[in-house]
């Protein structure tokens, strides 16, 4: 939900309401905020005299941060629903919100905001590692819950791989598709446990050097790590675990492909 600035200062009081300055520190916490208010008082947002803010300042502030965020109008259904209610008080709030693309509607005796897109997604993530890589593969696939892909060059790590036969002996669904060469054969992890593919080439007729993982269609891990002791423990390695539904299926699809 976006509004300008001249909405926004019109519901600053609406916001602020019979609140301290600690209860409006606590509100916007709620709504992506991460203040403190300290022995100065509410939180510095950068005024040019460098004095901490009124409560109207602070206020419009935060309001301003979150403009064009669905926690704006979460925040807004809250703050209207405070006030005694009267149709006076609705056209008020319309009043407000009209020339903006929304209205107030009461549904069931609650006050809601309607209008304008929805957009109840959630942010996209990206984690870049450099260090202490299999430990973050190990976090995220202890958390899987329904699904883990797996394409990788070369794996010989089996400290991974035990992971992967203890989430499929739980009941995950976990696929492999590895390379089919003689690293693979004769270093690599025993992937004949759990559903495998053993890929002889790549597309182009070289090698299959994909490197990723895809758990519950949710989450990609990618980089230059292959699953191997020497990514661990002897190579500069990278990878970006990627909490992003839309890329994990474009992964999914891929997998899907080579193991086709």
């Amino acid at each position: 939900m976006k509004l300008t600035e001249y909405a926004i200062k019109e519901f600053v009081p609406f916001m602020i309401g019979n609140r301290k300055g600690t209860e409006l520190v606590t509100l916007f916490n709620k709504f992506g905020a991460r203040d403190l208010y300290d022995e100065f008082g509410l939180p510095d947002i950068n005024k040019r005299n460098e004095h901490r803010p009124s409560k109207k300042e602070y206020v419009f502030a935060r309001a301003c941060q979150i403009s064009g965020k669905y926690e704006l109008r979460e925040l807004l259904n809250l703050v209207i629903n405070e006030v005694e209610y009267s149709e006076e008080q609705v056209d008020r709030f319309n009043e407000i919100l009209n020339p903006e693309n929304y209205h107030v509607v009461n549904q069931n005796g609650q006050l809601i905001i309607e209008g304008g897109v929805i957009d109840r997604r959630k942010p996209v993530v990206n984690e870049a590692h450099f260090l202490d890589i299999q430990s973050r593969i190990m976090y995220v696939l202890e958390n899987a819950r329904v699904s883990i892909r797996v394409v990788m060059a070369w794996f010989t790590n089996d400290l991974l791989f035990q992971k992967l036969l203890e989430k499929h002996n739980q009941g995950i669904d976990v696929k492999i598709a590895i390379y089919d060469d003689g690293v693979n054969r004769k270093h690599g992890v025993d992937v004949s446990q759990v559903p495998n593919n053993m890929i002889r080439r790549g597309t182009g007729g070289g090698l299959m050097h994909d490197k990723f993982c895809v758990v519950d269609n949710q989450i990609v891990i990618t980089g230059s790590y292959n699953w191997t002791n020497n990514a661990e423990f002897r190579n500069d390695e990278n990878i970006t675990i990627e909490n992003d539904p839309t890329q994990a299926t474009r992964y999914s699809e891929e997998f899907r492909r080579l193991s086709t």
